[in-house]
Formats: C-alpha cells, structure tokens, sequence
C-alpha cells in the first residue's frame, strides 16, 4: 500500500507516517458528537461506542465515506497501539499495525490491519470490538481489555464488559432499568419493540446483537452461578453444570423473526431450568447439553 495514496493526511512524509494516523484518529474522536466523544478514550471498551456511531452514521448518512473510514480506521489501530502495544507500520506495510515486540508467543505473529476490519463492519456487520478482542488473543495480549490489574477470566472478562458497555449505552438513551435483575433481561423485548419497527433491517440491528445478548447471559450468570465459555461452534454461551444456553442467538432470533422468540420466554425457562435442578424439557432450543441435544435429553 503506498504511503503517497493512501495517508489520511495529505502531504504527509513518511518519516511522519505513525504521526498521520494518530492525527486522524484524534480527528475521528473530535467528530464524534459530543456524547460519543467523551467515551473514545482509546480503550477497547470504547469500540463498544464505535461500533453504535457506525449504525449511527449509516442509519443518518448512508454509505460512510472514505475520509471517515480512514479515520475510524486510524482509531481502531490507535487503540491496538496504546493499549495492545501495537506499532503503526511505515513504507510499504502503511496502515498496519504490528504486533508488540515483547510476546511470550512462538510462532510468527501476523500484524493487524485496521482498514480491513472496518471494511468488515461496514459490509458483512461484524463487530469491530470484537475483531480486536480477536486480534489481541491471536497476540496473546487479550488481557489488555480489562487493564493490567483487574481480575481476567477469557471470556467472561469480555462478556461482562460488553454487557456492561451496553448497560451505559442504554442508559445515555434514558434505559435506567438495567440492573442486571431477572425482570430486566425479560424487559428487553419492550426495548426492542419501542426501538425497532417490526421486521427490522438487519444493519439497524446487527451490532446490538452481542451487547444485548452479552448482557442477557451476564445476568443469567449472576444469578445461577452459570459461567461464560466460548463453543467453536456457537460462539459465546453461558454454561450450567454441563448445560449451554446461547443468549446471542436468541437476540438475534428475537430481531429477526419476531416475538415468538421472546427473550423474556428464553430466560424465564433457561433460569427456571437451571434453579430448579429439575428435568423440565420444555426450554428453548437455543440451549443444549453440552455432549450435544438440548440439555443433554436429545433434542436440537
């Protein structure tokens, strides 16, 4: 990639490469509105707040244009640099950023590229916090989300970040019930019928999807004693004593294919299974036992 092409600003020498990024990235976070601004602070929480200014901005503008996505780009990779100790690359690797120099890793560590994973939010929808949190355990660095000194866990350090990021995104939006209580998981279709019309389009949604169902599997885990795991083939779940509940697929169900998929019905049934210890087989589909079938009673 040629520095002269494509540095986001223009007229920039190579040497100062690494200082044009960094430019643009703070010309992101200055664009945001202000409400957004305040949360950019260049940590991975923050992404959390990139990913809703994305919707944000297709929803009011359409197409993002290729300024702003060299920007939001430049943020990304900021945020692999000063929290993941990443280093912007020069000449012809510019717009890369490489992984830290001090790894315990023995294999050959491929550099990230930021451009790339915004180009994946805006057209195939995934996340860009979560393609980061990727990019850092490929680094080994996956530890950094939660800071040097907290208390990390794999992947319930990231699902109780993510549920909480969507705890305070709703609550800017005037949400003030988010309390982690059974009640609350069980409101969240109320929240999705008041902002989301019926069959809604699946980019004014899709980004909400792990938020939403991060925080309905945190409070499933506070309640229950569940803990988060990551299936390779389901992704994220919340497990009980053998048995998996798949809280992000339900979200997803909810807004693709309506109430009939409640999420207050998922809950409600999931909690109730796994409190009362019992052998109720009427639970949702969107759980299984862990050796395969539905609480491990057969079904799919």
């Amino acid at each position: 990639m040629s520095s002269k092409t494509d540095n986001p600003t223009a007229g920039s020498g190579q040497a100062d490469e690494t200082a044009s990024w960094v430019a643009a990235a703070e010309r992101f976070v200055a664009g945001a509105p202000p409400a957004r601004a305040s949360k950019l602070d260049f940590t991975w929480r923050s992404l959390s707040e990139v990913d809703l200014l994305v919707d944000v901005l297709t929803a009011a503008l359409g197409p993002i244009g290729l300024k702003t996505r060299m920007e939001l780009a430049a943020y990304v990779g900021e945020v692999l640099v000063r929290q993941f100790g990443g280093r912007w690359a020069t000449g012809e690797h510019f717009g890369e950023v490489l992984p830290p120099e001090v790894t315990t890793m023995k294999t050959r560590l491929e550099p990230a590229q930021p451009t790339q994973m915004v180009e994946r939010r805006l057209t195939e929808g995934d996340a860009i916090q979560h393609q980061v949190f990727e990019q850092s355990r490929a680094w080994g660095m996956e530890k950094g989300v939660v800071g040097p000194t907290a208390n990390v866990d794999g992947p319930a350090a990231m699902m109780r970040l993510a549920a909480d990021a969507f705890v305070k995104s709703a609550g800017s939006n005037g949400v003030t019930w988010l309390d982690y209580s059974p009640k609350s998981a069980m409101r969240l279709d109320e929240l999705i019928d008041e902002w989301w019309p019926a069959s809604p389009q699946k980019d004014t949604y899709e980004s909400m999807v792990p938020a939403m169902g991060a925080y309905v599997g945190e409070t499933l885990a506070q309640q229950t004693g569940a803990h988060w795991i990551r299936d390779s083939k389901e992704g994220y779940g919340v497990e009980f004593r053998g048995q998996v509940a798949f809280p992000m697929s339900r979200v997803s169900k909810r807004f693709e294919l309506g109430p009939e998929h409640s999420i207050a019905q998922f809950y409600r049934e999931i909690s109730s299974r796994w409190l009362s210890g019992g052998d109720d087989t009427t639970a949702t589909g969107d759980a299984r036992g862990k050796r395969g079938g539905l609480f491990g009673r057969g079904r799919s």
